[in-house]
């Protein structure tokens, strides 16, 4: 959406599909393969960002037990 542009209902005369002719449903009003049309195109829809998590622990709670530990438990 361009800045300054109020978003109205949508209606088959602004669909992507409709403007190019590719349209396969019949019927008034908007369906549900409804695209906006834009001058550059079909776009791809908007993905969420990754946003890797900073580290809360610097210790574990429970270590493993060291080779050395682990033979005299099992001794």
């Amino acid at each position: 959406m361009t800045p300054g542009r109020t978003q109205g209902k949508a209606s088959c005369e602004e669909c992507f599909f409709h403007k190019n002719m590719l349209c396969a449903v019949s019927g008034s009003g908007p369906c549900a393969t409804f695209r906006p049309a834009h001058p550059e195109g079909l776009r791809p829809p908007s993905q969420l960002r990754f946003v890797f998590r900073q580290e809360r622990r610097l210790q574990v709670a429970w270590p493993f037990p060291s080779a050395d530990e682990q033979v005299a438990l099992h001794a």
